[in-house]
């Protein structure tokens, strides 16, 4: 939808309106999953219908998978935050980072459709899934080529034109490449080190 090209004021229109058609089927969808979410929240975990999801990081909530949407409820239930308030307001900022990187106009990265809603006081962050191997499998069947999903006790800067993405990104933002703590002097990242760049297996995309 995204990389077909348009040619005049109706394909461009038409495409337009293809976009506004997906989105809004992406919001509908996800707030009804949200509702479920927080509905269930009044019941004893082992009554909940939507399992929580085990060993996907600690910071960020709890983490569900619905259908082929990620969730994450923006709560400080492990006390890293300080309060429920500043955790909502880090998972709002995803999106807003991903919008400023999305605005830069870098043609070949992609991101994924984002929603946030706020039911009943509680925040829900829903990300549609991509086509990614799981982090944590082996080397060679990992999607990850760029930063860290281990806390950053191994670094990656493995694809050369995800490497080149992400440096156009940083220019633009007027981010600096730093080395990481613990890792060699030579190898340096262009943003912070847990932000992952995957090349997706199924459609090589990045």
């Amino acid at each position: 939808m995204y990389d077909k090209p348009v040619f005049n004021p109706h394909e461009l229109k038409e495409a337009n309106s293809f976009k506004a058609a997906l989105f809004k089927a992406f919001e509908g969808f996800s707030a009804k999953v949200a509702e479920a979410l927080v509905d269930q929240l009044s019941k004893p975990v082992n009554h909940w219908v939507i399992k929580p999801l085990h060993g996907f990081g600690i910071a960020g909530g709890e983490k569900f998978v619905v259908g082929q949407v990620f969730c994450k409820f923006a709560r400080d239930d492990k006390g890293i935050y300080g309060s429920d308030e500043l955790a909502i307001k880090m998972a709002k900022n995803e999106i807003r980072n991903v919008n400023a990187v999305m605005q830069l106009g870098v043609h070949s990265l992609h991101s994924s459709l984002m929603a946030c809603h706020r039911i009943k006081g509680h925040v829900v962050i829903i990300t549609a899934k991509m086509p990614l191997s799981a982090v944590g499998r082996a080397d060679h069947e990992s999607s990850l080529v760029y930063g860290s999903s281990d806390a950053a006790r191994t670094v990656k800067r493995s694809n050369a034109e995800m490497n080149g993405l992400v440096d156009r990104v940083a220019v633009q933002l007027g981010l600096a490449a730093h080395a990481v703590r613990n890792q060699p002097a030579d190898v340096k990242v262009s943003i912070g080190v847990d932000c992952e760049g995957h090349v997706s297996s199924h459609d090589g995309r990045h």
